[in-house]
């Protein structure tokens, strides 16, 4: 069977779901997949990753991987594949990412090269452990894999350009709460209360004046988004929570900043006579490329008539991560021609044409 790859984009883009929820998602991807005797198709066990060996005999493999989790964004798009399922959407490109995979999955297929090759589809990019999940059953380690490589859309390249760099190109992201539990009581009693509030703008206030001395040593990023307090305007409040992230290049700067988190709230806990809890929530690995993997890709586009940029360090996270942990690996930019709109906003759109594009460069890598 032949498919078009802008077609299946097209079905992807309207049944968006959220990590770990990825049903549809993956039986449309699997209705693919099984029209190619080719192919030995696996299914996780404890999530809806799918994975499609293709053996040409004994030898390493290649490891191509596609996300496949949407966001909770309303689309405002208003194109013609617009997301059918309310308050959900592929705002980060992730239905472009996996139409790429299956595209690359057919022209094998088709031409059937003389490689070995794994395409893994993986659920739960966005902040939900995805990527530790799948390794977690072990299967992708019972191949032995001699490269991984993954793409991303980034709207601000035009359509025939790509980007990354050697060493770290993604940095560690680190997601935290911290609360703060005090006392109700009325505010023309403050003495029979103990303000959470106040313990809230206190830790932030202090954190904030901490990190910011190590900003000057090494690029950082420490973030407060959200702060919830308080739900009448004359009773003090029980409690404050504080909802972050930090992201950083090492793995020492970031227990640093954790280290300086717990020490600050218990600090201000006890200073303000509250209790604290901090949390750390979803953490990756840095996305570090193998330098032989760039310097090989930097040749392929210049041997294809592809722009390469070279790219600074981004401090976004992203879970790949974890692959190039464990092997070898290369994340790049695919350009998506969409340059006044951001990654998970509800007018993202990708231009559809960078699938083509990203299905030739994949295949000369493989």
């Amino acid at each position: 069977m032949s498919f078009d790859p802008i077609l299946i984009r097209h079905q992807l883009h309207q049944i968006p779901e959220l990590a770990f929820n990825e049903y549809k998602t993956k039986a449309l991807i699997k209705s693919y997949l099984d029209s190619f005797g080719e192919l030995k198709i696996i299914e996780f066990a404890n999530s809806t990753a799918l994975l499609a060996v293709y053996s040409h005999g004994e030898g390493e493999y290649q490891l191509f991987r596609a996300d496949m989790d949407a966001l909770p964004v309303e689309e405002e798009t208003h194109c013609d594949f617009i997301s059918q399922h309310a308050g959900l959407m592929h705002a980060c490109g992730h239905d472009v990412h996996c139409a790429i995979l299956l595209g690359l999955i057919q022209e094998v297929c088709t031409s059937k090269p003389s490689v070995n090759a794994l395409f893994l589809f993986q659920p739960a990019e966005e902040g939900k452990g995805g990527a530790e999940a799948v390794l977690a059953e072990g299967i992708i380690q019972s191949y032995p894999i001699k490269a991984a490589y993954a793409l991303h859309v980034n709207p601000k390249l035009g359509l025939n350009q790509v980007s990354t760099k050697a060493g770290i190109f993604f940095a560690i992201p680190q997601e935290f709460d911290v609360d703060f539990i005090g006392k109700s009581a009325h505010a023309a009693f403050p003495e029979a209360g103990k303000d959470a509030m106040n313990g809230g703008i206190k830790f932030y206030q202090q954190i904030k004046a901490e990190i910011a001395e190590l900003v000057h040593e090494e690029p950082l990023i420490f973030h407060v988004g959200k702060i919830s307090s308080g739900a009448i305007r004359n009773i003090i409040a029980d409690k404050c929570k504080l909802e972050g992230t930090h992201r950083t290049l090492s793995v020492a700067r970031k227990k640093q900043l954790n280290q300086m988190i717990v020490d600050c709230a218990n600090r201000v806990a006890k200073e303000e006579q509250l209790l604290c809890d901090v949390d750390f929530l979803c953490s990756y690995e840095p996305v570090v490329n193998d330098p032989v993997l760039y310097e090989r890709f930097v040749e392929t586009c210049k041997n294809h008539s592809v722009d390469f940029i070279p790219s600074p360090i981004y401090m976004t996270g992203e879970d790949f991560g974890f692959f190039t942990t464990l092997y070898p690996g290369l994340l790049f930019w695919l350009g998506a021609n969409d340059p006044d709109h951001d990654l998970h906003s509800g007018t993202l759109l990708p231009d559809d044409a960078c699938i083509t594009n990203g299905i030739k460069i994949l295949y000369q890598l493989l």
